[in-house]
């Protein structure tokens, strides 16, 4: 924050409500950038920003915006061990296992769909009817559960060399456990197994879109699938109806494969989580879905172009920056009331803007990121304007006591001059009336006692002028006028002073105001030592010191604690208010000179604004 300086110096160039606006700006623009950038790349925002798609998606789910309808590109073959094979695991990496499998393809391929996606496991040897299936077909895409480098791993080389594409089942799981992020990662390298090129893909969901585009000649295009890492593509979880069928169901006589139509085949499995089978994963939509069923919502907003799509790191990162910029200047500039008007305008604001645009454009925007960034700029302008507004309180404070002194000075001058220009003569003529009366009534005392009276009414009459307007500062200087106060202080008390100054140029680097209220300053603790210190001994030093004019006052007196004596006493407290309205600072101790007694020090910065 601003010094009581800085802030005088940004009020000096114009009117006090501008200046006061420009610094709010310039803080609150400040902190939200800071803000913004701090909390761009939070782990615990990234957790947030997770739960607040999760409720997005639940959101859009219960107000309906996103429907039911029924899939037409889309069927489902679902294995269920329990009621249909008992082939013990979920896995088909035995011969009677495959030699279903491949009855299942024969009966599904009947109905000419546009491809068969087989997401089993199919690692080690391959039995020769699903051979013979994969190389009769030749739409088959095969999901891997591996790496190319796992051998056993993979399903055989057979399979993998008479498949028409293959990609890997893995299903990104967010750190909250929550699977709604496309595993897409194109890559424009074909791989050769066997004599057959295959285009290497991430997922199993990537191949199946690339091969439904080729054999259809419809569909997404692959421009939109080399997206960065850092800007995901999320499932549009539009709870279509697929058609489902069990093996058991495509294995009888009478199955209708016509049903299956140009449509994609997905072979799955639905079981129940057991030991050693697949674990099902939570959507934000419902818990215990099997992978399966996840594939074919993917290829569903895939085929419907309906992917939900984020903005790139950097460009979320601009747009937070704008946000904490913006707003740190709008909640800086308003008071309390319109300030938290304006921060529950715009968080629910960017609520509403990320459902919408979640909803009706299928975008995602960051929620808890931008929500956290109004809470934080909120709490800090809330700050910035408290301390400006106190600060600016306090130097229109300290203008107003400048103003009281400066026309009480007047008013003492002007005392001072009717005193001196009317009192004093009148005093005058009256003395010389008693000379007249002492010179015509020679036996009489009294005239002559008036005379002294008269005499000493003067003299305190002068001393209370000079008192009210010190004319010695105008007359002889500044140093000079302290040096007589240590003069007259020594001729009245007889207490040994001394007086030391080093300011050559000083002097001239301080105004008439900043002269008056030092002189005040001094003249108030030297009628304290006279007074009160019972001293035989004082000083006066002045020196210029690094910009800054130095003034010690030290006797040998019994001294006094400042802090038990402020309360009580109106000429600490009238020194202090005096070295505030200058910029001075004020301290009272023990002199090491002597010991015992007081030392005040007065240290002004000489560089610091003309008050």
């Amino acid at each position: 924050m601003l010094s009581l300086a800085e802030v005088r110096n940004l009020l000096n160039g114009g009117s006090s409500q501008d200046k006061l606006v420009a610094q709010r700006l310039f803080w609150g623009m400040l902190a939200g950038c800071i803000v913004a950038i701090v909390l761009a790349e939070s782990s615990w925002l990234r957790m947030m920003e997770l739960s607040s798609l999760e409720w997005r998606y639940k959101v859009a789910s219960q107000v309906g915006l996103a429907g039911t309808s029924f899939c037409r590109d889309i069927a489902v073959v679902a294995f269920d061990d329990t009621a249909q094979f008992d082939l013990g695991i979920a896995r088909f990496t035995d011969n009677k296992a495959q030699d279903i499998l491949a009855r299942v393809i024969e009966s599904a391929e009947k109905g000419q769909p546009a491809l068969v996606a087989i997401d089993l496991d199919l690692r080690g040897a391959s039995s020769p009817n699903l051979v013979a299936s994969f190389r009769q077909f030749g739409n088959i895409v095969v999901a891997l559960f591996g790496s190319l480098d796992g051998g056993q791993a993979l399903p055989s080389g057979e399979l993998l060399g008479h498949s028409a594409a293959y990609g890997y089942s893995e299903l990104v799981k967010e750190d909250n456990g929550m699977v709604c992020r496309l595993p897409i990662n194109y890559q424009a390298k074909t791989q050769r197994i066997g004599n057959k090129e295959f285009m290497p893909v991430k997922s199993l969901t990537e191949a199946v879109i690339d091969m439904f585009r080729r054999v259809q000649g419809v569909g997404p295009a692959s421009e939109f699938l080399p997206v960065q890492s850092d800007q995901p593509l999320y499932i549009n979880f539009k709870s279509p109806t697929y058609t489902i069928l069990s093996m058991r169901d495509v294995l009888q006589p009478d199955f209708d494969s016509r049903q299956l139509k140009n449509k994609v085949v997905l072979i799955g499995s639905t079981l129940t989580p057991r030991v050693g089978d697949p674990q099902n994963f939570r959507t934000p939509i419902k818990d215990n879905v099997p992978a399966v069923m996840i594939q074919a919502d993917a290829l569903a907003c895939l085929l419907n172009n309906q992917v939900i799509c984020s903005l790139p790191r950097w460009l979320n990162h601009v747009l937070l920056v704008l946000i904490g910029i913006g707003f740190g200047a709008l909640f800086s500039l308003n008071p309390t009331g319109k300030r938290l008007f304006y921060y529950l305008l715009a968080s629910v604001a960017v609520v509403v803007l990320a459902q919408v645009t979640f909803q009706l454009f299928n975008i995602s925007l960051l929620l808890a990121a931008p929500l956290a960034v109004l809470a934080a700029v909120f709490i800090i302008s809330t700050f910035i304007y408290l301390d400006t507004d106190l600060r600016m309180r306090n130097f229109e404070l300290a203008v107003a006591r400048k103003s009281m002194q400066v026309r009480a000075e007047e008013e003492r001058r002007r005392i001072a001059e009717d005193l001196h220009d009317e009192t004093l003569p009148t005093l005058s003529t009256v003395a010389r009336m008693a000379d007249k009366l002492s010179k015509e009534l020679p036996e009489n005392t009294v005239p002559y006692m008036m005379r002294e009276k008269l005499d000493a009414a003067v003299s305190e009459m002068r001393r209370v002028i000079n008192d009210l307007h010190p004319s010695v500062i105008e007359t002889m200087g500044f140093v000079p006028a302290l040096e007589n106060l240590l003069t007259m202080l020594e001729r009245d008390t007889g207490i040994e002073c001394q007086f030391h100054a080093s300011i050559p140029e000083g002097e001239s680097e301080l105004s008439d105001f900043k002269k008056l209220q030092l002189y005040r300053i001094v003249q108030e603790a030297v009628n304290n030592i006279a007074k009160h210190s019972g001293a035989t001994q004082a000083e006066v030093l002045i020196e210029k010191r690094d910009d800054q004019l130095l003034i010690s006052i030290i006797d040998n007196g019994r001294g006094f604690d400042p802090a038990q004596a402020r309360k009580q006493s109106y000429g600490l407290v009238n020194i202090r208010q005096r070295a505030q309205l200058i910029g001075a600072q004020v301290d009272w101790g023990i002199p090491g000179k002597f010991g015992s007694g007081t030392e005040l020090k007065i240290q002004l910065p000489l560089a610091s604004p003309v008050v």
